[in-house]
């Protein structure tokens, strides 16, 4: 026996059901070609024949009779619960399981996600915040928001770039008060350093290429650590632009030697692999890009690249 056309099979119930090729085809919104090309499929894959045709009537064989018995409300049903499956409605649906570390998910992607939520109503959200490298299929998530320095190469993910990061020097105005504003990079290596684990500590001149080589005092593997250190005056600090934006507004942080700057390279959205990218996948994608892209203008950034 051959494999069974699900579609094959909703083409003979309708046929059963009206006596007629061209009430079923009306029915199902086809040629009466399609009805009789899909009859004769299902004929060939199952090796017998499951209508009796005259110029005048279509009736059931035994064989026939048999599976429209045995089919009942099962094709219905069927029928129903793929059509009802979340990547087959116009609007994306289902649930989303993503993770980002706790820095970015708090200070961008919480209001990012709120506005998703909003736009997207069928579509829920669970949010992990950690900075734990996690495996997205053994665990099973959705997708990850990722710092990388250039596109990642791994073939069991998608990865798409939705924004850029930099990071940029800050110091709290009481530390600047006690040991002096740097204006040279020669002055910045006389002060203390406060850094993210794994970054870099060195600044970059935008303008001349030149860098400068930060002396690190106290390293963190949390950015909301480091962003409390320097607040407290332990240091001039390493931060990225979107972790202190509002302490430079209000006050709380001054920024370093503006001209110099870090750049990380980009934030990924990462996914599994797959032939289809699901439309909530998609959707989650195409929004992150736009709010961050918003939010970098409103706040005289860099543009995201998607």
């Amino acid at each position: 026996m051959g494999t069974i056309d699900l579609n094959h099979l909703s083409v003979f119930a309708a046929v059963a059901e009206t006596a007629s090729f061209t009430a079923a085809a009306r029915r199902l919104g086809v040629p009466k070609s399609t009805v009789s090309r899909g009859i004769a499929s299902l004929e060939a894959s199952l090796g017998v024949r499951l209508l009796q045709r005259t110029t005048r009537s279509v009736a059931l064989t035994t064989a026939g009779q048999a599976l429209i018995d045995r089919l009942g409300s099962r094709l219905k049903a069927l029928t129903e619960a793929i059509d009802g499956l979340p990547e087959l409605a116009d609007e994306p649906s289902g649930s989303l399981r993503l993770t980002a570390t706790a820095d970015f998910g708090t200070e961008v992607l919480a209001e990012i996600l709120a506005g998703f939520c909003r736009r997207y109503p069928r579509i829920a959200v669970e949010m992990h915040l950690s900075s734990r490298p996690v495996d997205l299929v053994k665990e099973g998530y959705d997708a990850a928001f990722r710092f990388v320095g250039k596109t990642p190469r791994d073939s069991t993910l998608v990865a798409r770039k939705v924004g850029d990061l930099d990071m940029q020097l800050y110091a709290s105005p009481a530390y600047l008060a006690a040991r002096g504003t740097p204006r040279t990079l020669d002055e910045l290596a006389e002060h203390d350093g406060v850094a993210l684990a794994k970054t870099s500590p060195f600044a970059r001149d935008e303008a001349s290429r030149a860098r400068a080589q930060l002396r690190v005092r106290l390293l963190a593997d949390d950015g909301f650590f480091v962003r409390e250190a320097v607040r407290h005056g332990a240091g001039i600090g390493l931060l990225p632009a979107f972790l202190a934006q509002q302490d430079v507004l209000n006050g709380a942080l001054v920024r370093v030697l503006p001209r110099w700057t870090m750049p990380m390279g980009g934030v990924f959205l990462m996914f599994p692999s797959g032939r289809h990218l699901p439309k909530k996948i998609a959707a989650l994608r195409d929004h992150v890009v736009e709010a961050l892209r918003v939010r970098s203008k409103a706040r005289g950034g860099r543009a995201a690249e998607s």
